[in-house]
């Protein structure tokens, strides 16, 4: 049978009953929905594990966002992210970068990039180690593709034969330009004096030995000619360039494989300096709301759902609307709301912070601040001057941040309106540089697939010739690239620009600077 458990609304502190099988609940006094993960976090967390060393990496990573919906710092659910990611059950197989193989890297990279955003302190430090960690091995893979397409057999022959012909082209001319200018000339002379004072020698003893000598002299010059065709033939069977540029990218997957390893021993000892966060079960209410004198209870609460006035009740435990009929608990309006809900934002409980700054604007529909705040909070940034444009920002979250930048508009006073209307205009680039951000990724992606062979010639052997026709494919996808890479620059430039103007227009304010 279950248990019947009780725990505190958080939006309008109100008790709320339910069963403990239960996975969502509604608050009888303002509606609000809660599902069982804002309570039991620490179970769900532990269910996620266990999902992620079963290898049910979808079920881990529902669990994981469940977390982070409630908790968006919590180490553990952002961790598990990257590795549903990359398809590993704990973190400790990331210490042999071949367990990496049969995942998705791109998306670890944008899930280690988010957790690092979301982080602070050592935390984020981890997590820029991670990120790096995937950089290293895709460049390992990309090293790897490189020698699989070098020692393929017609990529191996084409070069070798090629860079032989190069070499005996070289090798000739270098032989030839020996006799060049002044040395050639005297190395020349040197021969044919040999060749006459043998002669000499010969005719001095009779016309027969001058002539035999003469004949040696010629046969050892054959001879010697004889044996550098051989030595040059025996040479060129043996040349095998291929081969030591695979050495070449043996040596260079190694470095970038040690340089894996340093990395995860940082994130070893990054790990060592804090402690595994552990979420404290929110305690079970035992009481009723709490109650307020009259000096205490704010006059003016207007109702965040239809707008009407708030009353408060015979025994001062709720607001009441009489005209749509929820209640919210008297401990949201007393007790400075507006410092809760900057402690909350600035230690990264954007969900509780939110709902802080909702309760301020239900008593100063206006306020700045409390308006501003609940933007933040939903693009889980803790001020303006922390607000980066980047594509892992995901479609609900940039939905909410939307939404309640034209609620803010529509309710800020007429000196904040032009303020939040330029928190429209910084909110509008995020779409089109996430769509220009995935074409970027897709153009590079193709450009990079048709450069391993063109680096295997061009970075080996310093511009050996590749097919023409595979050049001017190339080209042509680089080319597509330019004008994406223009867009995302521009668009960096202007978002920057409206940033910057908007951090120096409210610097003064806490959640601005």
């Amino acid at each position: 049978m279950a248990t019947l458990k009780s725990y505190t609304c958080t939006k309008c502190a109100g008790i709320l009953m339910f069963d403990a099988d239960q996975e969502i609940l509604d608050c009888p006094f303002c509606g609000n929905r809660y599902d069982i993960v804002d309570f039991h976090a620490d179970e769900v967390l532990d269910q996620a594990k266990a999902c992620l060393r079963q290898g049910s990496f979808p079920a881990a990573k529902e669990k994981f966002s469940q977390i982070l919906d409630n908790d968006p710092q919590n180490f553990d659910a952002l961790l598990g992210t990257v590795l549903c990611a990359l398809k590993l059950d704990s973190p400790e197989r990331l210490e042999n970068c071949d367990n990496l193989a049969g995942g998705d890297l791109t998306e670890a990279k944008k899930a280690a990039l988010r957790a690092e955003r979301l982080s602070v302190n050592e935390k984020a430090e981890y997590f820029a180690r991670l990120f790096s960690l995937i950089g290293d091995y895709e460049k390992i893979l990309k090293f790897e593709r490189e020698k699989r397409e070098l020692l393929s057999g017609d990529t191996r022959n084409e070069l070798n034969q090629k860079l032989l012909r190069d070499f005996q082209e070289y090798r000739s001319d270098e032989r030839w330009a020996s006799f060049g200018g002044i040395p050639g000339l005297l190395k020349i002379l040197g021969g044919i004096m040999f060749i006459n004072v043998a002669t000499c020698l010969g005719m001095c003893i009779s016309p027969e030995a001058g002539i035999v000598a003469f004949i040696i002299c010629i046969g050892l010059i054959v001879l010697f000619f004889v044996w550098l065709s051989k030595k040059d033939k025996k040479f060129d069977a043996a040349y095998d360039p291929a081969f030591e540029y695979k050495k070449r990218l043996n040596n260079r997957i190694d470095e970038h494989d040690r340089a894996y390893s340093a990395v995860y021993r940082e994130m070893e000892e990054l790990e060592g300096k804090f402690a595994p966060e552990e979420k404290a079960a929110q305690s079970v209410s035992e009481g009723g709301p709490a109650t307020v004198a009259d000096t205490d209870a704010p006059k003016d609460v207007i109702c965040d759902k239809c707008g009407a006035t708030l009353g408060l009740d015979r025994n001062k435990h709720v607001y009441q609307c009489e005209h749509c009929g929820v209640a919210y608990g008297v401990s949201l309006f007393f007790g400075m709301p507006m410092e809760k809900a900057l402690n909350s934002i600035n230690t990264g409980k954007y969900k509780d912070a939110g709902v802080r700054f909702s309760s301020v604007l239900m008593t100063k529909p206006s306020d700045f601040e409390a308006l501003l705040g609940k933007i933040l909070c939903a693009g889980k940034w803790t001020k303006v001057s922390t607000v980066r444009i980047s594509d892992e920002i995901d479609d609900s979250e940039l939905q909410s941040v939307r939404s309640l930048t034209e609620e803010a508009v529509k309710h800020a006073s007429d000196k904040d309106k032009p303020y939040f209307r330029k928190m429209e205009e910084l909110v509008s680039y995020f779409e089109p540089y996430r769509e220009n951000s995935e074409l970027l990724e897709s153009l590079n992606s193709k450009v990079t697939d048709m450069e391993v062979r063109a680096d295997v010639y061009a970075t080996a052997f310093a511009g050996a010739n590749y097919n023409d026709e595979f050049k001017a494919k190339r080209q042509e996808l680089v080319n597509k690239t330019f004008p994406v890479q223009v867009k995302k620059k521009q668009l960096e430039k202007e978002f920057k620009e409206i940033l910057s103007s908007l951090v120096e227009e409210r610097a003064a304010c806490i959640l601005v600077k």
